[in-house]
């Protein structure tokens, strides 16, 4: 991965002028589209673990706790849930 920013001596994060550009309605390029895309794979990981829980929750009310359904969902729930304590750990997200 190549970075778009740099840890400065008093330890924040920079992006240099060819990585950002401003205009009056705010901020834009590379360094803002990578965070923006960032933003929206773990808002798609938050929302797909309450979609997995809600299905999970149904086959589990049907008595369907053994099929192969069900065990693929406990197994992408706990892949996700790995992947959001990752990115809360490292301060990420909040």
């Amino acid at each position: 991965m190549s970075r778009l920013t740099q840890k400065s001596d008093n330890g924040i994060y920079i992006a240099s002028d060819d990585k950002i550009t401003h205009d009056t309605k705010g901020y834009s390029g590379d360094a803002v589209e990578k965070l923006a895309k960032f933003e929206d794979m773990y808002d798609e990981l938050v929302s797909k673990q309450i979609e997995i829980t809600e299905e999970m929750e149904t086959l589990r009310q049907d008595g369907k706790m053994h099929t192969a359904r069900f065990k693929q969902l406990l197994d992408r729930r706990i892949a996700n849930n790995t992947i959001i304590i990752i990115f809360e750990s490292c301060g990420c997200v909040k």
